[in-house]
């Protein structure tokens, strides 16, 4: 398997969730703010790459294959209060590397949405609700991933929240990203072992990716499916 951020952050905040997900390859439903923030990083990479405004929208529209739950003027408004201008950086930004130098290790793969010459990147949210950048490990391994691709000793890098207008950043040290990439590492490490042990224990699935009961639940397309198959879930609701 190749790992990404998102991959690894979900089994963090539920193994049952990630199992179902990435090994069982069970559809989860395109929701409006998934929706709206593909939509949105599209337009916002046209721009930068000097396409006009409204045609930049209709891409990003069309990307989030013209979703029932937005429109293009959502799109415009979020897209208009992204700080940007053509040709200030390069966008989707796709990388694929190793998470160590010793052979055989996991890999890691994703897309940065803004590197600057001045050695930042960016990641845009549509969030409803902004947290600092230091709160996820997200941007800390983008920083260590672009210091690879760069040559970089240390990274400016940034969540910038388009609904408040609002940029949380940090300055990240070899240490501070080495640390996200250790991380990423053990946790990708964690996941495969736990695979490798499931083709000998068939029948341990739910001890080895066990369901983290959280306000997450409430998201989540395996709920149901979750309180029936674990007993001290259903212990939780009493049943």
């Amino acid at each position: 398997m190749i790992f990404s951020f998102s991959r690894l952050n979900l089994y963090e905040q539920c193994p049952y969730r990630f199992y179902n997900k990435y090994i069982l390859g069970k559809q989860e439903p395109v929701t409006q703010p998934l929706a709206l923030g593909k939509a949105v990083h599209k337009a916002i990479e046209d721009k930068i790459k000097g396409v006009p405004h409204d045609e930049a929208v209709l891409n990003g529209y069309a990307e989030a294959d013209f979703h029932e739950d937005i429109n293009q003027d959502d799109i415009s408004a979020l897209v208009n209060k992204a700080p940007i201008h053509p040709n200030m950086g390069e966008t989707e930004i796709y990388f694929k590397l190793p998470l160590s130098t010793e052979k055989d290790v996991p890999l890691i793969q994703g897309y940065i949405d803004l590197y600057q010459p001045n050695g930042s990147i960016t990641d845009w949210k549509t969030n409803r609700i902004p947290y600092d950048v230091l709160d996820s490990r997200q941007v800390a391994l983008y920083s260590w991933v672009i210091s690879q691709l760069k040559g970089l000793d240390f990274v400016e890098g940034s969540y910038f929240f388009l609904r408040f207008r609002k940029r949380s950043s940090n300055i990240f040290t070899y240490e501070d990203m080495d640390q996200a990439r250790q991380w990423a590492l053990t946790t990708a490490n964690e996941i495969n072992n736990k695979l490798e042990l499931l083709e000998i224990f068939t029948d341990e699935t739910l001890k080895l990716f066990q369901a983290e009961p959280s306000r997450l639940c409430g998201h989540c397309p395996f709920a149901w499916e979750c309180i029936n198959n674990n007993s001290f879930i259903k212990t939780l609701h009493g049943n």
